[in-house]
Parts: structure tokens; sequence; C-alpha cells
């Protein structure tokens, strides 16, 4: 079943790749981007559209891997330890 899997994930990313060089070719139109007064320089409709997918991708792994929960735990972590530590003090 494993072996199923892999195949199948590796035809998956050849034919995405496919794609991906496909969609290159195809959409070559130079684009420029603004956003106010701040605007990019022209590139192909491709590299702005590819660029935007793989920058989804990665905020969409850096979320779903928990380092911003894990960041929130280590500061509340923190914050419980100095309370604990002046609960202590108090106490003696």
């Amino acid at each position: 079943m494993r072996k199923i899997a892999k195949i199948l994930s590796g035809l998956f990313l050849i034919t995405v790749f496919g794609v991906s060089i496909t969609f290159s070719y195809f959409n070559t139109v130079p684009v420029s981007i603004a956003f106010g007064n701040w605007q990019l320089s022209p590139q192909p409709v491709s590299v702005w559209i590819i660029g935007a997918f793989v920058a989804g991708g990665s905020i969409g792994l850096l979320l779903g891997l928990g380092i911003f929960r894990q960041l929130k735990s280590r500061t509340e972590i923190r914050r419980l330890r100095k309370q604990l530590k002046a609960a202590k003090q108090e106490v003696s």
C-alpha cells in the first residue's frame, strides 16, 4: 500500500511540475504590480502566480506546523513560571 502511495505522490509531483512549466511557457507577458506608491518591476504573469502559490503554501505549512502556537505557549510558560516563583517567595 505504501508503494502505491509513493508512486501516486511521485506522479502527482511530476504532473504539477509539468503543468507549471507549460503554464510558465504560455504566460510570458510582463506585468507590473503596484501597492499604493510601491511598484514592483515587471515580471511574467506566471512568476507572480506561481510565487503567490508558493508563498501561500509556505504560510500554510508554517501555520499548520504550529510554530506560532509554540511561541505563544513558550511565552505563557515563562509568565506562569514567574508567577510560580513569586508565589513561592510569598509563601516563604
